[in-house]
């Protein structure tokens, strides 16, 4: 969360969707994906839930932020990321 505020207080455009719970998938996330043109699912593993949001959404494409060291992601590894993503064509 710190990151994406630090994100929009630098001008950047993005919002944060939080998943309390992932079965079944809330009813409205095809309906909220489709308002963004980039989304992008950070998991501290290798890309489980991207996966699964692939089968159940399969309409949008998927960039991943994924990280496997047992450590959280800090707010700089988030931005950083996210800068390079939000860059691309």
């Amino acid at each position: 969360m710190t990151a994406i505020n630090e994100l929009q207080a630098e001008g950047h455009k993005v919002s944060l969707a939080n998943f309390n719970y992932i079965y079944p998938l809330p009813r409205n996330v095809g309906e909220v994906f489709s308002k963004f043109n980039k989304i992008v699912v950070a998991e501290l593993n290798l890309g489980q839930f991207a996966d699964y949001l692939r089968i159940k959404h399969h309409e949008f494409t998927y960039r991943q932020i994924n990280k496997v060291q047992g450590i959280p992601f800090t707010i700089g590894e988030i931005k950083e990321k996210c800068i390079k993503i939000l860059e691309e064509k």
